[in-house]
């Protein structure tokens, strides 16, 4: 007999003594066990075989449905294909598609391996990516469901929002290319959507405040030696911190002079392939090896801690707090309210007094960026002769600005003998003007 959707109605879950087959046309049937659910079945021959196949659950799927995709599936026999198996090929190559959170790490663990930030980036999606969407597959997220959770994260925080949209980009990006994924449409999503504005920061320390910050360092009893000596090469080198958290003492050549950061040590090393090298002028060397005292020998890292009865590099936590503890201390010692800093913020200051010193593509080499474009492709000098010489200038007016009392107003005295607490051998401060 010919199905029905008012006999289908008054059969669902009517219970029976035994399962029932009941044809419709074209092969369509439908199975319906004891306790009344009614399947839609599809009976076709294969290869001289006769087959049978699911194809839906009545009333999730309707009989129109039904006859439809039985229709369908009579196209793919005609074309010498068995239904059967490109249903189980859809089931497979879905069970197959990865997961937010296993995309992610793939890319994580393989293509973006060699970024300096990887691991940073990578926590960052442990802890406000994975618990709202990591179990889900990716390509079925839609686009409001990823603008939902970054403006969650905008919320709270917006740095790490714009973060996390960049990266997500990547990896979707990626993705469609190794033939992992195939919806791209977080690629239609900017951080302006997100209503997020990238203001940039203009914050440089002048004479006076590099004056107050290097004094309020080294005379506090609150700050590491080795954290002093940290804040002083980041004014002088004007390096990212995460170069100098994470270098090494072998990294540092005084024999040829030069300090080496490797590529994957570096935030341009994973475009251009390429380490950045700076050359070590004698009074900053002196400096590094008092640094390097401050650790057992057998120490690899330049600037250490101790954790778990081991030496590591610095944490980034760091660069957080040292310049709220100097500011207490330049109020303490100067009685002065200094406005905000950051540790980055010595870099741009290092930059923009650098300028006295060198032509801009030196000063930008010494901050490790890369020249622009064809220039960068060709011009492969690494200019250490300028690049010391501006170094070299540059301490000497440091040193200027540190010494010199008649032209800053200083709460308080401060004895001639101990006018700078510097860790400075006396080899060191004979090299000072």
């Amino acid at each position: 007999m010919a199905l029905s959707d008012t006999w289908l109605k008054s059969n669902n879950g009517k219970v029976r003594d035994a399962t029932e087959v009941v044809n419709d046309r074209d092969g369509l049937s439908v199975r319906i066990s004891p306790k009344g659910k009614i399947v839609f079945q599809m009976r076709y021959r294969f290869n001289n075989a006769s087959k049978r196949m699911d194809i839906g659950t009545y009333p999730m799927m309707s009989l129109k449905e039904a006859r439809a995709e039985v229709a369908e599936n009579k196209k793919e026999l005609d074309k010498g294909r068995d239904p059967l198996q490109l249903k189980l090929k859809k089931e497979t190559a879905y069970l197959a598609q990865p997961t937010v959170r296993e995309i992610s790490l793939e890319y994580f663990d393989t293509a973006a391996s060699h970024k300096a930030a990887c691991k940073d980036d990578k926590r960052a999606f442990e802890i406000h990516v994975f618990p709202r969407l990591g179990k889900r597959i990716c390509d079925e997220v839609t686009l409001q469901e990823w603008s939902q959770l970054l403006f969650t994260i905008v919320s709270y925080a917006k740095t790490v929002a714009i973060k996390v949209l960049g990266n997500l980009k990547l990896i979707m990006r990626w993705g469609c290319i190794h033939g992992k994924l195939q919806e791209q449409t977080l690629l239609h999503l900017r951080a302006i959507d997100l209503n997020v504005r990238k203001n940039p920061r203009s914050r440089y320390l002048n004479e006076q405040e590099i004056f107050w910050v290097i004094h309020a360092t080294f005379l506090s009893t609150g700050i590491s030696p080795k954290n002093k000596l940290m804040i002083l090469m980041l004014l002088i080198f004007g390096c990212r911190v995460g170069e100098l958290r994470t270098a090494k003492k072998s990294d540092f050549d005084f024999q040829n002079h030069t300090w080496t950061i490797p590529p994957e040590q570096h935030k341009t090393g994973a475009r251009s392939r390429k380490a950045i090298v700076r050359p070590l002028i004698p009074q900053v060397e002196i400096l590094l090896k008092q640094a390097f005292d401050l650790s057992p020998p057998d120490c690899e890292w330049a600037f250490p801690i101790i954790k778990a009865q081991k030496y590591k590099p610095t944490q980034k936590g760091f660069q957080t707090t040292i310049p709220i503890h100097i500011n207490i201390n330049i109020k303490r010692y100067f009685d002065v309210d200094m406005n905000h800093w950051t540790t980055h913020d010595l870099r741009r200051t290092m930059r923009t007094h650098i300028a006295e010193f060198a032509p801009p593509h030196i000063c930008e080499i010494m901050l490790g960026h890369a020249l622009p474009q064809v220039w960068g492709t060709y011009d492969l000098n690494q200019y250490l002769e300028p690049q010391a010489q501006a170094y070299a200038k540059w301490f000497d007016k440091l040193c200027a600005i540190i010494n010199n009392y008649e032209r800053f107003d200083i709460k308080g005295s401060i004895s001639s003998a101990s006018k700078y607490p510097f860790l400075l051998s006396q080899e060191a401060t004979a090299l000072i003007p």
